[in-house]
């Protein structure tokens, strides 16, 4: 695929944008040393968005959406070819959670093109870098209300009694699907995927004041509007876990617009975008070679992101610490990179539909049950 495109096809490192939040915090900065700080709380870092700028290589200096206008197919690949507009989709952050983040809920496609006049809604899942004791987050509501009950609930001052509290580990996988009340608690740290959008609507701050006094706005209308007031009976996805010789690759969740794997690896891991999608490969510990042709090749170090064009077609990443743990990120086939793979390899089915989350709501269900 490489040698059919003009485009120079090579990974992609991109300036990464630090973000003050009343309530963020220091350890990202304590986990990966090498990204960018704020002055005060460090509570998001951007990590791969459109409007971030290009670092490296003949596309230095211009933003990943100009590139994805300039060569879409070599950028963003086939699973995207039926895409309206031709944007990049994905956004990845880190997040670090000092205080507990504002109860919160995000539009789905529809409602953010009707109403908000934009092209996505805010599908999003959360993989746990590291959770102090005793750490939780919120997740949906423990009752079936209406909007009126909940909107009662908000006016009341009784939100909090109404919604789901989990407890979380370093480790855990929680998919968040367009519509889902939720918010990350207190003493977490994440890497979130998400869908290209920062639509996010308030329904409590916890009467938070913050520096300089200005108290940020609620959107409770619109809340409603798009909330899902069901309980959630899945709140954590389980990886499925596949060894690979001598290394481990597990998949930790997959819905219709992203999916994700986190690679273990002591030993050389080939790939090969097979021009289907773009790959955002972070490196969350160790250090590694990616290989991406017989004389090219890019260092990685642990808070390192890469994106890989889908047209790079194949590489292999090579250890050179005794180990190394990646991300991958991706737009999936769900049928031939989710769902025919896992079951030649013997998943059970219940497995693989519940990578998708709540068995509902899950983008596998009608792939699995017909």
């Amino acid at each position: 695929m490489a040698q059919q495109n003009s485009l120079p096809l090579y990974p992609l490192r991109l300036a990464a944008e630090a973000k003050e939040k009343v309530w963020g915090g220091t350890r990202i900065h304590k986990l990966f040393p090498s990204l960018p700080q704020t002055q005060g709380p460090l509570g998001e870092v951007w990590i791969v968005w459109e409007g971030l700028t290009i670092q490296n290589g003949p596309f230095q200096g211009i933003t990943l959406a100009e590139l994805a206008g300039q060569e879409p197919a070599a950028l963003l690949g086939s699973n995207l070819a039926g895409q309206p507009q031709q944007a990049f989709p994905l956004l990845l952050k880190f997040i670090d959670a000092q205080e507990t983040l504002s109860v919160q809920v995000h539009p789905d496609d529809s409602y953010a093109q009707a109403r908000e006049n934009q092209p996505f809604g805010k599908t999003e899942f959360w993989y746990v870098l590291d959770a102090a004791p005793g750490a939780q987050i919120i997740y949906g509501t423990n009752a079936e209300m209406t909007a009126g009950e909940m909107r009662r609930a908000v006016a009341e001052g009784k939100l909090t009694e109404h919604l789901q509290s989990v407890l979380v580990s370093t480790g855990d996988v929680i998919l968040l699907r367009a519509g889902t009340i939720h918010a990350l608690g207190e003493g977490i740290v994440v890497y979130e995927l998400q869908q290209s959008s920062d639509l996010t609507y308030r329904l409590f701050d916890w009467n938070r004041v913050p520096v300089g006094g200005v108290v940020r706005e609620l959107h409770v209308d619109k809340s409603l509007d798009v909330a899902d007031l069901e309980p959630k009976k899945a709140k954590k996805v389980q990886p499925v876990s596949l060894l690979e010789g001598a290394n481990t690759q597990r998949l930790l969740c997959a819905c219709r617009y992203f999916a994700a794997e986190l690679l273990e690896l002591t030993a050389p891991f080939f790939q090969d975008t097979r021009g289907t999608s773009f790959q955002l490969l972070t490196l969350l510990e160790g250090s590694c070679d990616l290989v991406y042709s017989p004389v090219d090749r890019t260092r990685m170090d642990a808070g390192d992101t890469l994106l890989l064009p889908a047209g790079l077609d194949g590489h292999e990443i090579r250890p050179l610490s005794k180990s190394c743990v990646l991300i991958k990120g991706y737009v999936p086939d769900l049928m031939e990179d989710v769902v025919r793979p896992l079951l030649a390899r013997g998943v059970p089915e219940e497995m693989i539909l519940q990578l998708g989350g709540d068995p509902k709501d899950s983008d596998l269900a009608p792939l699995l049950l017909g």
